[in-house]
């Protein structure tokens, strides 16, 4: 019993080790953009990019468990920075459009030492077979019927970061919140 204590510690203290590596790239990442005067966010051809608050994305991944789930999509990748924390606790994919965003992602995931578990895919994600993973992940910045439609019979879990465009057809099952930030984990209701 000790044992199996000792080794969820092991876990719990590595995955806090290496996403302190993970906040810290980005955090500088962040800095260099603001002295290059420019924004953490910008239209691409297909929506907007932002960046993400690193230390809930980590916190709600934490909660629901990622690590139960084989492979993680993270659709509109921007920088990354979502699908290198997903990939502390599982094996994560990356899709953007915006070819910029998309290096600065294969980057920060060599740069981390989290290529072999994280890799990124430069193009729109409807026109991948997304529905080869277990659980998406999506920060939506416009209603996405298409995707609702390509979703019709998959059986996964979709997690919607931000309180707005729920998804049509999904059940939501669970609401996370970590200070005014929320995540909503869906599931096919059909």
């Amino acid at each position: 019993m000790k044992q199996t204590q000792l080794s969820a510690l092991e876990i719990a203290h590595g995955s806090s080790r290496r996403f302190a590596a993970i906040a810290r790239y980005y955090r500088n990442f962040y800095k260099e953009l603001e002295r290059s005067g420019l924004d953490p966010y910008r239209m691409t051809k297909l929506g907007a990019w932002a960046t993400s608050r690193a230390a809930h994305v980590f916190f709600f991944f934490k909660t629901i468990e990622l690590a139960n789930c084989k492979l993680f999509l993270d659709l509109g990748s921007g920088d990354g920075i979502v699908s290198c924390i997903a990939g502390i606790f599982t094996r994560s994919l990356g899709i953007e459009i915006d070819v910029d965003l998309c290096s600065i992602a294969r980057n920060a995931s060599c740069d981390l030492r989290l290529d072999t578990r994280v890799n990124f895919i430069c193009g729109d994600y409807l026109d991948h077979k997304i529905d080869q993973a277990d659980c998406l992940y999506l920060y939506p910045d416009k209603p996405f019927d298409r995707l609702a439609k390509k979703l019709s019979k998959w059986k996964g879990t979709i997690l919607i970061y931000g309180p707005h465009l729920p998804p049509q057809d999904f059940e939501p099952v669970r609401t996370l919140r970590c200070g005014k930030e929320q995540m909503v984990l869906y599931v096919n209701s059909g």
